[in-house]
């Protein structure tokens, strides 16, 4: 039984990775450069650039479903633009909240770099819609219509950089192991964000760890313990 639960145990952890999501909600220290506005998270930069007008940051007070900040440019635009979404590294592009501030009713068109991917377009009833992407490996994407104040919240891709890390820890051994005072990572060669579980899957310890740093284990209870990486595998070591 302790066998099957510590199976079942690694594969959740590793799905869960598998299936982790990154929401750019504008929220998380944005920054405002006057013709586009940039946000950082999980090692992902999304750019978005306006046209020939500044963008900003604005707050629509909740407005169709949106929370604090939305992106947006600064007024509508009298002739056909575009706006750009772009990714520091290519990532699977999940939806978008999308806004409109001159017409309740007109047509934003999609259309992605990157992948196999077509493009898509949409209705903005009201001048709100959700829209589903559901791209993959998309390095940048455009949004066009004719004639908009563009406004957007709620970016949520998926990191392709999951499954490349993933290899590159698969190479990373824990040692000494097992151990009763301190563990290295053999083979990290990035900084990594860490959370360690035990067998029944109580999250016991988190922080980060670079090359040649050491994780303290010392007042761990003896038994076996699982090695989360935030952006990788899972490894397994044993405190005695």
């Amino acid at each position: 039984m302790k066998q099957i639960s510590i199976i079942t145990i690694i594969s959740l952890l590793n799905l869960s990775f598998l299936n982790a999501q990154t929401t750019f909600d504008w929220d998380t220290a944005p920054t405002d450069n006057g013709d586009n506005i940039t946000e950082t998270i999980g090692g992902i930069t999304a750019t978005f650039t306006g046209p020939s007008t500044e963008t900003t940051l604005a707050n629509i007070g909740g407005f169709g479903g949106s929370s604090g900040n939305i992106i947006s440019t600064s007024s509508s635009q009298s002739t056909s633009t575009e706006v750009t979404f772009s990714f520091s590294e290519s990532v699977d592009v999940t939806s978008i909240l999308a806004f409109e501030g001159v017409s309740s009713n007109i047509d934003y068109t999609f259309t992605p770099t990157g992948g196999t991917n077509s493009p898509i377009t949409e209705s903005l009833t009201d001048g709100i819609a959700s829209v589903t992407l559901n791209w993959t490996e998309v390095t940048s994407f455009t949004v066009t219509s004719t004639g908009a104040w563009y406004g957007f919240d709620d970016l949520i891709i998926n990191d392709n950089t999951l499954l490349t890390n993933d290899c590159i820890l698969k190479r990373t051994k824990v040692f000494p192991n097992p151990s009763s005072y301190f563990i290295k990572i053999d083979g990290l060669t990035t900084v990594e964000n860490y959370e360690i579980y035990n067998t029944i899957g109580q999250k016991v310890r988190k922080g980060i760890i670079v090359k040649n740093k050491i994780i303290d284990i010392q007042n761990l209870t003896n038994g076996i313990y699982f090695l989360k990486f935030e952006r990788g595998n899972t490894l397994k070591f044993k405190k005695e």
